[in-house]
């Protein structure tokens, strides 16, 4: 048997991806009954009314379904944008104040195993279905974001680049690199060379790395695969470069980017474990949100992945404090607007469950868990606004959809509440 080398992987792993393409993701298609129940509250009645009044709206594609007219997420956003522009719009478009900044909420479970970013998909496409705008950052390279939410087939020529938050990262490292050559300048020594994806970083800017996806008013942050390395590549930036820190340059790039004023709610996937990567994107957080199952089991986990978070917490600070103080200076401790833990894969014992968990997380716990579904659970989808209803059936379909909205908007009046929305979720 030949011994196995780099360049023999690199030999597998490309006959491997020599694969044909996927097939083209296929646009969900929503009924007049699901658009009046949850996305455009209104009686069917006059939704077909206005339908007729204004035939230059989307019209919908009969189907067999004793006539069903059917609509695709595009058609959603010209009929959301038409009713927001009536006499009553307040209720199908959020009212951002002027002076908004969108919020980046970042899932934490450092133990993994409690449904990140099934809940972070969850919340993302029910937040969109009710007119937010928002953005998905993946954070996970071995994640399945970037699949979950595809992008249309065409759209416009706009393609991102690079490697998704990492290069942002990277451009952080390559600006505290010049800051450092143009010392050793000007103290006559010569600057430390930077390498090639430190230089490429330096050009990019954070709207050059999203794209939109199939969902109307929800765009996509992807992580390629390759940034599997990304926890090697900080740890070597962080030991070539004195004084740097990656914590809050996810932040500070958002900030200086513009991008918090394009969107309503940032929500931000971590991988597992506390890494360099993970920790990077923990404390550019305004908002950790830890999901925990109703399970037995579950809060164990999640006190034992908040205390390693707080161990790292520490010892960054530590470190931070250390660097300042041969500057003569005072490091700022590591501070989160809020915690909040959000109940997922409720079953039929979840008021017994949410009980028992109220009881020593207090006013941390969202009131309202995400149910289990167990068509995802299947692999039927990779969220529940995925699935077509007539696949489950009304009966089924209909309770699911209602605790879904409601999670959402349990987050929502939670974290928009000292957001300057004058609008209620």
């Amino acid at each position: 048997m030949q011994d196995v080398t780099s360049a023999r992987l690199t030999a597998l792993a490309a006959k491997v991806l020599d694969a044909p393409a996927a097939r083209p993701p296929v646009e969900r298609l929503f009924s007049i009954w699901e658009i009046t129940s949850w996305i455009l509250p209104v009686a069917p009645e006059h939704f077909r009314r206005v339908l007729a009044a204004a035939p230059h709206l989307p019209q919908g594609n009969t189907g067999t379904e004793g006539g069903t007219r059917w609509f695709s997420q595009t058609d959603l956003a010209v009929l959301r944008s038409h009713f927001a522009s009536g006499p009553r719009g307040a209720r199908y478009r959020p009212a951002l104040s002027p002076d908004a900044r969108a919020p980046l909420v970042t899932m934490t479970g450092p133990l993994g195993v409690m449904g990140r970013t099934t809940c972070l998909l969850h919340l993302a496409v029910a937040g969109a279905l009710c007119g937010y705008r928002i953005l998905v950052i993946e954070g996970d390279p071995a994640g399945l974001l970037r699949h979950t939410l595809p992008a249309p087939v065409d759209f416009g020529g706009h393609r991102s680049t690079g490697q998704g938050l990492l290069s942002l990262i990277a451009r952080s490292a390559a600006e505290h690199l010049l800051r450092l050559n143009q010392m050793r300048l000007d103290r006559g020594d010569a600057p430390q060379p930077m390498d090639e994806g430190l230089t490429g970083a330096l050009n990019l800017a954070s709207a050059d790395l999203i794209r939109p996806s199939l969902w109307p008013g929800l765009d996509v942050m992807a992580l390629p695969v390759e940034a599997m390395l990304g926890d090697v590549q900080i740890a070597g930036w962080r030991q070539g470069l004195r004084g740097w820190q990656p914590g809050g340059a996810l932040a500070t790039a958002l900030d200086r980017d513009g991008i918090r004023q394009r969107y309503d709610l940032i929500l931000c996937d971590t991988p597992r474990g506390l890494g360099p990567l993970a920790l990077s994107l923990l404390t550019s957080a305004d908002v950790l949100l830890a999901p925990l199952p109703l399970q037995d089991g579950a809060l164990a986990r999640l006190g034992a992945g908040l205390q390693a978070l707080a161990s790292a917490t520490a010892l960054i600070e530590a470190e931070a404090q250390t660097a300042a103080r041969a500057l003569g200076q005072t490091a700022a401790p590591q501070v989160w607007q809020r915690l909040w833990v959000l109940p997922n894969r409720a079953g039929a014992d979840a008021a017994h469950q949410m009980a028992g968990f109220a009881a020593k997380l207090g006013e941390a716990l969202l009131p309202t868990p995400l149910p289990e579904v167990d068509a995802v659970a299947r692999g039927q989808g990779a969220q529940l606004y995925d699935l077509d209803y007539r696949v489950l059936g009304r009966l089924t379909y209909a309770p699911m959809r209602q605790a879904c909205d409601a999670a959402w908007r349990g987050l929502a009046t939670a974290l928009f509440a000292d957001q300057g929305f004058a609008a209620k979720p």
